[in-house]
């Protein structure tokens, strides 16, 4: 009687190797979608970034403080087409607003600078314009 070598049982080590590429693929899969949700949320986020309002760029160009006024220097880019309404304010460290004022920029321009004085009631620590949004 002679045993051949063929017809002996199969390994298991094969098996677990198919365990392993299956692991890995579902791994690569699940790492895959993590990042191209990542991706797309980041994308959302840089969209809604920067400016209210497509087209239009605001800058704060310089903030002189003394005392208790602010004087702060700034420039509004937009379609000429377009009225648009821009939100000038003075912080503290906290970041709490202690003044503000609207500027608006009329339609027929294609953009302003400008400087203007806030009073508030502390010293503040920064000045910017912002929230510009078309009016109308």
């Amino acid at each position: 009687m002679t045993t051949n070598v063929s017809d002996a049982a199969p390994s298991t080590e094969e098996p677990a190797d198919r365990t392993k590429t299956v692991r890995g693929r579902i791994g690569l899969v699940v790492i895959g979608v993590v990042v191209v949700l990542a991706a797309g949320g980041f994308g959302i986020i840089a969209g809604f970034a920067g400016s209210s309002s497509p087209g239009i760029v605001s800058q704060t160009v310089a903030y002189d403080i003394t005392g208790n006024t602010v004087k702060i220097s700034y420039s509004v880019a937009k379609p000429e087409g377009d009225a648009v309404r821009c939100t000038l304010d003075a912080f503290d460290t906290d970041f709490v607003i202690l003044a503000e004022k609207t500027i608006a920029v009329p339609a027929g321009k294609s953009g302003t600078t400008g400087t203007a004085t806030l009073q508030t009631p502390r010293e503040a620590t920064g000045a910017r314009i912002h929230a510009c949004t078309r009016t109308g």
